[in-house]
């Protein structure tokens, strides 16, 4: 499978160089030492410093986001990325790191992203270091984007998944801008905007979230068939509106609160249909919760697939974060004088309502046979869950 989140073609041997620099060892250099190296341009031997650096100090927020900085002005975008995604959570009152994560994006190409970032925590606030230097670092440095009008089928695929698990993980600069890719060259499905608000509000970028739903909502239009769906993005927008008003008094940006803790339920059942190209299925499961995010599924279904029909049986396990749900598990398939045996996984947001005993699931699922001559299926699901007993459970 391709990988959708562009980079040069040193990254992968970058990433692999980082890597074994990190290996603790006698570190020697100072954080100037470093700087000048990126001033002098000399971005090789300034990652080698940083990385040194860091292996006497690495939770230091300013320290990441200058190394993640140096890797993007080497080329190196998805180790950049990552290295910004360590500290992402913990950069409360820290404008290096917004400042640095815009330079990661503009010199990416992704102007609209580090625009937005930048906005969040005064990006003409630069460190004094690098301020004179990074315009002329900006123009010479600066990638230009060439990217395809659109996906194919399967590599939507790929890409909307693999976000989806970048998002589940809180790699949420990583998904962002592999969601800005899927959004740029496939802007009529509302889908992935709907993925890419739920990035960007992990992300701490509440109004950008916002106005992802919104594109998704106009995508939808008013079509009688797309009500429940409406709703549900109408009422996520009304939530996020909320959220971004908060944090706009609150005079903090993009730092995430904890929610008390609320009754909420210990089993749960679900029914929903599967669409994909010569394939289709009803499918229902019952599960039971074993830690508040945790749940294992009995799952079972009939398909039909080039006009045979299949009995299915299986298991899942489930990770739930807020509204996000990950899943992996087997299912059999069995009819026509054959049984086959499936890995599957289902990843998506679950939206759930006030209360907490129902959800509306929108979930990508995917089913590699384990017997050789049988086909890969991938495609949408929806449909709805509903929760009972009791337990407590952080939403």
């Amino acid at each position: 499978m391709k990988t959708y989140l562009s980079v040069t073609r040193k990254s992968a041997f970058g990433v692999v160089w980082v890597l074994l620099l990190l290996i603790p060892r006698h570190a020697s250099g100072t954080i100037e030492s470093a700087r000048a190296l990126v001033l002098t341009e000399n971005f090789n031997h300034a990652i080698t410093e940083y990385a040194r650096l860091l292996v006497r100090d690495s939770s230091n927020v300013s320290l990441n986001a200058e190394f993640a900085y140096a890797l993007a002005l080497d080329g190196i975008y998805d180790a950049a990325l990552a290295r910004l995604d360590r500290i992402w959570q913990m950069k409360a009152g820290n404008k290096d790191a917004a400042y640095f994560a815009a330079q990661v994006f503009t010199l990416m190409g992704y102007d609209r992203l580090a625009n937005d970032i930048g906005q969040s925590a005064g990006q003409n606030e630069s460190p004094e270091w690098i301020a004179s230097k990074a315009p002329l670092l900006l123009q010479k440095y600066r990638r230009t984007v060439s990217r395809p009008d659109q996906f194919n089928r399967n590599e939507l695929v790929d890409a909307f998944n693999r976000a989806n698990r970048l998002t589940a993980r809180n790699f949420t600069l990583q998904s962002v801008a592999l969601f800005e890719d899927i959004t740029y060259r496939y802007p009529g499905a509302y889908l992935p905007y709907l993925g890419y608000s739920i990035a960007l509000e992990k992300a701490g970028l509440y109004e950008k979230s916002v106005q992802a739903i919104q594109t998704a909502l106009i995508l939808v239009g008013n079509k009688p068939e797309q009500n429940e769906t409406r709703q549900v993005l109408e009422k996520r927008l009304a939530s996020l509106q909320g959220k971004s008003g908060n944090i706009a008094g609150s005079g903090s940006p993009g730092l995430s609160t904890k929610t008390p803790e609320k009754a909420s339920l210990q089993k749960m059942a679900y029914a929903g249909g599967f669409i994909s190209s010569g394939y289709s299925s009803f499918n229902a499961r019952f599960g039971q919760f074993f830690t508040r995010n945790n749940y294992a599924t009995v799952d079972m279904g009939i398909s039909v697939a080039n006009n045979s029909t299949f009995t299915n049986l299986g298991f899942t396990l489930f990770n739930r974060q807020k509204i996000f749900v990950l899943g992996f598990g087997l299912t059999g398939s069995f009819g026509e004088g054959s049984s086959i045996l499936y890995s599957k996984i289902s990843v998506g947001p679950s939206f759930m309502n006030k209360k907490g005993t129902a959800s509306f699931d929108i979930f990508l699922d995917g089913k590699a046979p384990l017997k050789k001559g049988y086909p890969t299926t991938l495609g949408i699901s929806i449909g709805r869950s509903i929760y009972f007993g009791k337990r407590k459970q952080t939403p």
